[in-house]
């Protein structure tokens, strides 16, 4: 919406792999950025469900 804003302040990593691949055509630094992303992403799951369990608790 705003293009990253002034300086790239309002980018987003997603964003940013989405130039990197499409608009820049840096792919493998896309997909590298891509893969950052999804191990950070999996380690918070893995640390969520060794602290706080695998189940649904519904209220």
């Amino acid at each position: 919406m705003t293009g990253g804003g002034p300086n790239g302040a309002t980018t987003t990593i997603i964003y940013y792999i989405y130039n990197n691949a499409f608009e820049w055509y840096h792919m493998g630094y896309a997909a590298a950025i891509s893969w950052v992303l999804f191990l950070i992403i999996f380690v918070i799951t893995v640390l969520k469900w060794r602290f706080y369990g695998r189940s649904v608790h519904y209220s």
